[in-house]
């Protein structure tokens, strides 16, 4: 039998309290991602209207590269506002506020998507808030829009992307699964959730491909089932997790946040991620104006 979507709704926000008690480091994060998740799964508040538009390039692009994003402008304004509310509560900066124009709203959602700096640094600095605050919450405002667009396209898939960075949106994975008995190297978008299949011994970020320069990184506490995949080459790394089936899309942040020791002992090694999209991205974010109150 299926599950409601009250059941999941009740199932996810178990699953955070259940975080939030054993990695209390974490609660203010895990709060705003509560906030965030009751949005993707409420299916009487689409923020994404949906994704217009034929890709035109001829390289290997991700499939919102030369698209249109039509979006609800108001469900999102009020996202953001409960976000902020959130965060203020949880002693965070003070953004409760703030009241994003419609405009301004597409401008954090956009940016975020394209994970444009500049442009959610422009908005936080005009109304004097603080660009990190406001960057935080554009990001997890953007996460449930690209959840609902890769359901929309995922269809639109191609069947082999070798690329390291996600067919969808472009950015680099969050981890990579070592999946099943046979091992698949499938990697992971920690944005929109896509899953792709890359084959092993190669660097997703610079390409390197000689074993010699590959290598592994692990905690005593860890073992094999959570280690680091490094790069001597450019010095890039990449979490990874061994998995019989694939991780859920919620349950793929979850695991992020629960191996945040392997990222440090990979940055006290002096491995690092990249800090933007593998891919630029050009996206156009457009609101949908015939929905009253937009």
């Amino acid at each position: 039998m299926s599950r409601t979507a009250s059941g999941l709704r009740n199932a996810s926000t178990t699953r955070l309290a259940e975080v939030a008690e054993e990695r209390p480091e974490f609660r203010t994060w895990i709060a705003l991602l509560e906030v965030a998740w009751r949005a993707i799964q409420d299916d009487r508040r689409p923020l994404s209207l949906g994704v217009t538009g034929t890709p035109t390039s001829t390289e290997p692009a991700p499939l919102l590269h030369h698209r249109t994003l039509v979006l609800n402008q108001l469900h999102l304004r009020q996202l953001l506002q409960e976000l902020f509310a959130r965060a203020e509560s949880e002693g965070g900066h003070a953004l409760a506020s703030y009241q994003p124009t419609p405009s301004e709203t597409l401008e954090l959602i956009g940016g975020a998507i394209r994970q444009d700096a500049h442009a959610l640094e422009t908005v936080a600095i005009a109304h004097g808030i603080d660009p990190g605050s406001l960057s935080s919450m554009a990001h997890l405002a953007a996460l449930c829009v690209l959840q609902q667009c890769s359901r929309q396209i995922e269809a639109q898939l191609p069947l082999h992307w070798q690329a390291g960075y996600c067919p969808v949106c472009g950015a680099w994975p969050i981890v990579a699964e070592r999946r099943g008995l046979d091992r698949s190297r499938r990697l992971r978008c920690g944005r929109c959730a896509t899953d792709w299949e890359v084959q092993w011994l190669y660097c997703i970020y610079c390409g390197e491909r000689d074993h010699k320069h590959l290598g592994s990184l692990a905690t005593d506490e860890s073992g094999e089932q959570h280690k680091v995949e490094t790069c001597a080459s450019c010095r890039g790394y990449l979490k990874s997790v061994a998995s019989l089936q694939g991780l859920a899309p919620l349950e793929l942040l979850i695991a992020d946040l629960e191996t945040v020791e392997l990222d440090l002992v990979a940055l006290n090694r002096d491995y690092h991620r990249p800090l933007t999209n593998g891919f630029a991205l050009d996206l156009e974010v457009t609101g949908n104006a015939s929905r009253p109150g937009l």
